[in-house]
């Protein structure tokens, strides 16, 4: 066995990675990708090397055409806009990203920062977001990067927004050529490499003949500025294309929709090719045709694709005749007329914000959205889910290997060893497994309430009965109660007709239940803590001093939990009457060892930090600020495990990595190894398997990893 690196935790040596090609933490395979992916490309060179990037997301990278995605590693923040391909180094790829231009020299795996030129690094904002790198190509060594945000991203301060950047040595080094001052969302460079496209947030498609220096708006023929994609010929410098999403002109009027648009003379004049999209129109920007996803073949350009993301629209189009004629060809439901189908993991439709088309091979398609990446390899006919696969008919999914989610929490059933849970954000809501975590199925699914809304807590019940709670930003608030080995729904236990207050306004955060009476359930929603006695289906307030976040308890003394609180950390041990023990004053998230002690992380509290209660007195077990959770070995109470969060909007990701301490809190060891990202929103340690770690990330997805 070879060592990697070698760490000290207390009186053991561990390492950050135990075998040589396997790093520590490796992702869970769970369905992904729940995250909003925002760039989709394949490999000029290998139509089987794809990468995918993320807003949270960072990148994936596969080698086999989508059947399984590596993580790959270097991102300082993984906000990622657009990657571009070397014309001939099949090595080199580019990534824009909210904090400047990334280049990879082994084909996506690893990433490094090229900001040479580039302000210095902000620690409160986006100093030079970056949405795409272009090649010339006369000079593959010759770079153009454009400043902005597909996504449309925010951030505070002051972000070079619109600058376009130039290097001449593959990046090494950068100088800024001009500015359009505005989110630019799309770009490209003519095949001759003498004029640069950029389209610009809401104005239009600007044309640069003179490297970037200066601009001129190109928008004769289009109905308005809401430009989306921007595509140049690959043969002939004065045909591109561009799609549009709608506009709304004025409040209360009807929006006018987007659709496609092609120009003959270098962006003077544009004409519309809509012939078979449907450009529905409707008062309300969501329920008007809007076309972001789009993309053209580089070597059939004949070979165009679309998606409508309109809410009432989420279909994908496609013409072989340089869109003279579009038909749909994917949404979501019964396949009918040449209109196909494709069952994912998540719910969402085809409302498609990314296309992509094999340089290669112009019936290999690619789309991806909010929720999934998926892929036809016969021009349209048939689809599927690039990241997750369906294992079973009752619904079981597995993933691929990259995951978006911005997780929440993950739970392992103490009562029943082969049952879990994970819990996330949006869609990610809630899903079970019953097989060790090979596999797993979507809970969150319910009548009327529908399936997003996030999930915040489980708990559970000796009898198989398990309690989430939900909701998120303040909305989405109830819970759900589900029992061990019923393929049924879960039942929603949300809304005034039970005693909580509207579900859309409504977040639940703790839940709890008695491990020998499941009729009993707490749960803190708005800041307030609810109690039921008939197993959720009525609840009422009974404590309210506080401004309530989460609940632990005693695993020893199942009666006495603990309730979090902006002023005060609370014991009850009959779940009505509640004692103050004062503390860090702060709401966070918190944990109770084998002992009886308590663990609270402060985060953004009034005393910051990893915080223990032992039943007398308080005490400072580490001053990061950005603790976000805790979790300790139920067999070992000094091995303790935190992990930190960070917002994004700015260059770096400023959290610590996850941390482990082997000697009840004394020392720390960074535990990152294999981590894309260091924001972390849940930790649980398994009480049935000795050393198994399981952390969530904010933004790519659940990991596991084993501690000897």
């Amino acid at each position: 066995m070879k060592i990697m690196r070698w760490m000290t935790v207390g009186w053991l040596w561990i390492t950050m990675s135990v075998f040589a090609e396997e790093p520590f933490w490796k992702p869970l395979q769970e369905p992904g990708c729940g995250g909003w992916v925002t760039s989709m490309e394949v490999s000029p060179h290998d139509s089987k090397r794809l990468l995918v990037g993320g807003d949270l997301l960072a990148i994936g990278l596969s080698r086999d055409g989508g059947e399984h995605w590596e993580i790959t590693s270097g991102l300082r923040s993984p906000e990622v806009g657009d990657t571009t391909f070397h014309p001939t180094r099949p090595e080199v790829v580019f990534a824009g990203t909210m904090s400047g231009p990334y280049r990879s020299d082994d084909g996506g795996k690893t990433w490094v920062e090229k900001r040479n030129g580039f302000p210095k690094i902000a620690e409160y904002y986006y100093s030079a977001p970056i949405e795409k790198v272009v090649f010339d190509p006369r000079d593959p060594n010759h770079l153009f990067a454009f400043g902005g945000s597909s996504r449309r991203w925010g951030s505070p301060g002051k972000p070079l927004w619109g600058a376009i950047w130039e290097s001449f040595d593959l990046g090494e080094h950068w100088e800024q050529a001009g500015s359009l001052e505005k989110n630019i969302v799309s770009a490209a460079i003519s095949c001759d490499g003498k004029t640069l496209f950029a389209a610009v947030d809401k104005t239009g498609i600007f044309r640069s003949d003179d490297g970037g220096k200066t601009w001129t708006l190109r928008i004769n023929g289009l109905p308005h500025g809401n430009v989306e994609r921007v595509f140049t010929h690959p043969k002939n410098p004065d045909i591109l294309w561009t799609s549009l999403g709608n506009h709304k002109p004025v409040e209360g009027k009807t929006c006018l929709p987007g659709g496609i648009f092609r120009s003959d003379d270098g962006g003077k004049t544009w004409v519309g090719i809509h012939h078979g999209l449907r450009l529905h129109t409707h008062s309300n920007e969501n329920f008007t045709a809007r076309f972001k996803g789009f993309a053209v073949s580089a070597s059939n350009p004949d070979v165009m694709i679309t998606s409508d993301s309109a809410w009432n629209g989420a279909v994908v189009y496609l013409t072989n005749d340089g869109g003279k004629n579009w038909k749909p060809v994917l949404r979501k439901g019964v396949s009918k007329e040449g209109v196909f189908t494709c069952e994912t993991a998540y719910p969402s439709g085809m409302g498609l914000t990314v296309m992509s088309i094999d340089p290669k091979h112009p019936d290999h398609l690619y789309g991806a959205g909010a929720e999934y990446v998926v892929a036809s390899f016969d021009g349209g006919k048939t689809w599927k889910d690039l990241t997750a696969q369906k294992v079973s008919e009752t619904g079981a999914w597995k993933g691929r290997g990259y995951s978006g989610l911005c997780c929440t929490a993950f739970r392992f059933d103490p009562y029943h060893e082969h049952r879990s849970f994970f819990l996330a954000m949006d869609a990610g809501k809630v899903w079970e497994s019953t097989d060790d975590r090979q596999t797993w199925t979507f809970r969150g699914a319910v009548p009327k309430l529908g399936p997003w809304g996030g999930g915040g807590d489980a708990t559970f019940a000796k009898d198989g009965t398990v309690y989430v709670s939900t909701g998120q930003m303040g909305h989405s608030g109830g819970a759900l109660r589900g029992v061990l080995g019923s393929d049924a729904m879960f039942t929603p236990l949300a809304g005034p007709k039970r005693g909580l207050p509207e579900y859309a306004h409504c977040q639940a955060t703790g839940i709890y239940t008695l491990p020998d009476d499941s009729t009993n359930v707490w749960m803190v929603v708005n800041g307030t803590l609810y109690f039921s006695e008939d197993s959720g289906e009525n609840w009422k307030p009974i404590f309210s001093d506080d401004r309530l976040g989460w609940i632990a308890a005693d695993p020893q003394n199942p009666r006495t939990f603990y309730v979090s609180g902006k002023t005060n950390l609370w014991k009850t041990t009959d779940g009505f009457h509640f004692e103050p023990l004062q503390g860090p004053q702060a709401a966070g998230r918190l944990a109770v060892d084998s002992r009886g002690r308590v663990l609270l992380a402060a985060f953004r509290g009034q005393k910051k930090g990893l915080w223990r209660f032992d039943g007398k007195e308080w005490s400072q077990l580490h001053d990061d600020p950005r603790i976000f959770c805790v979790a300790v070995d139920p067999k070992r109470p000094t091995r303790l495990l935190i992990g930190g969060k960070d917002d994004p909007y700015h260059d770096v990701i400023q959290c610590n990595p996850p941390m482990l301490s082997d000697d009840d809190g004394k020392t720390w060891t960074p535990l990152s190894d294999g981590l894309p990202t260091w924001r972390c929103g849940a930790l649980q340690f398994s009480p049935h398997e000795d050393g198994l770690i399981l952390l969530g990330s904010s933004g790519s997805g659940f990991f596991y990893g084993k501690l000897p």
